[in-house]
């Protein structure tokens, strides 16, 4: 929350009350003056001797006693003057003090009845700015974890929401289908066999979306997830994920392709992890680039600190309204969600995570051409890396999305 600093501005009241301030304060000294002149006058009347020295000292003072400038009565007006102007000055400035705090406690109390967007926007001098400073920054601070509270909240209810949504759909399938089979209103054993076919089908599909869920829970759970690392050969490790579909890409009539520009690049990573990533972005490829033909895994090292993993895939292209949303959890492009793709909304949203708790962060494009997720991944782990200008802002998108 940024804060923009004003003076005070004072209420007609609050410079009436000065100006009577600066009145009566004025009349005080001046009466005081009056008595201390009096006084001084009786006194040195009857002490010439200290009237006289005070008369050369201050005359040694200004004019090094060539010329008589100094006179009793000129060097108490000069030296009650400056110590009137000091009293004044002091007395107003704690009067304008204590006006500032008033309006520091009225805010105070403003925020207290539950305006928490507000912050105190007065440039104070002294440690009332220090105090100022300490209390927006505490209000900033308690808006941030309610905001985090209430994040939190409102992704357990759409949690709660979307399981509850995924679940029953293929639940609805299971028990009806079974409910036949109990009932035995099945013609033949074909039929039969097609009813628990698709019963088993639903099912695998309710234990796929557990085991998304679980990982994902397991992943964004700070105090469980613990990121084991051991040392990985890059090349070799994308060249095994890519054989692992050679059966599923011959099936459906793809192609799967893998290069590096690296031979031997040894990373810092949850090997469990990182492979579950990128399985996800193929199997999303799989299930999603509908046209496709081929799906491209890539390695780039961009430097010594950078990884580059990029899966891309020849398909249909995702929608732009759709790009800044795919890593959200159960989103899933609303013209996958009328097909039987079997999703879970899940797979890139493990992705994300599985990324940023390495360190990187995510990026995808997509044109009529070619639908591609890159990982940026750093080689030792402990570092982090920042986007460059144009992937932050999109970064900064895909955050605020999520």
């Amino acid at each position: 929350m940024k804060t923009n600093t004003k003076t005070i501005k004072l209420t007609h009241k609050e410079r009436i009350s000065l100006i009577t301030d600066a009145v009566l304060t004025s009349l005080f000294i001046l009466i005081i003056n009056f008595l201390v002149f009096f006084a001084t006058e009786v006194y040195y009347s009857t002490h010439p001797d200290w009237r006289n020295a005070l008369i050369r000292f201050g005359n040694s003072l200004i004019a090094g006693n060539h010329i008589e400038l100094w006179s009793w009565s000129n060097g108490f007006i000069v030296m009650m003057a400056a110590l009137d102007m000091f009293v004044l000055y002091i007395r107003l400035f704690m009067h304008y003090k204590r006006i500032q705090e008033q309006h520091i406690i009225r805010d105070l109390h403003y925020i207290a009845d539950g305006n928490f967007d507000y912050t105190i926007p007065y440039k104070l001098l002294g440690d009332d700015q220090k105090i100022v400073d300490s209390i927006n920054i505490l209000v900033n601070n308690v808006i941030h974890s309610m905001s985090e509270e209430l994040n939190t909240e409102r992704s357990k209810d759409e949690l709660i929401s979307n399981v509850s949504h995924d679940i029953r759909t293929p639940l609805t399938s299971i028990i009806g289908y079974l409910g036949l089979i109990e009932n035995k209103q099945f013609t033949s054993e074909e039929e039969l066999y097609k009813f628990i076919h698709v019963a088993y089908s639903k099912a695998n599909q309710m234990k796929s979306l557990a085991d998304d869920l679980f990982e994902y829970t397991k992943i964004t759970d700070k105090d469980f997830n613990k990121l084991e690392t051991h040392k990985i050969e890059m090349k070799a490790m994308l060249d095994q994920i890519a054989a692992e579909f050679d059966l599923e890409m011959d099936e459906m009539g793809m192609q799967i392709h893998s290069k590096t520009n690296f031979d031997n690049l040894i990373i810092d990573a949850s090997p469990n992890d990182l492979a579950r990533a990128i399985n996800n972005l193929i199997t999303n490829a799989l299930k999603y680039g509908i046209g496709g033909k081929n799906i491209y895994i890539e390695g780039f090292r961009v430097n010594e600190k950078e990884l580059e993993i990029k899966v891309s895939n020849d398909g249909e292209k995702i929608p732009e309204e759709s790009l800044n949303h795919v890593f959200d959890r159960f989103y899933r492009v609303e013209t996958s969600r009328n097909k039987s793709t079997g999703g879970t909304g899940l797979g890139l949203a493990i992705v994300y995570e599985v990324v940023n708790i390495h360190g990187g962060y995510c990026s995808v494009a997509s044109s009529d051409e070619l639908t591609t997720f890159t990982l940026h991944l750093p080689i030792k782990h402990g570092e982090k890396l920042e986007p460059s200008r144009h992937e932050e802002e999109n970064q900064e998108v895909i955050e605020d999305a999520k």
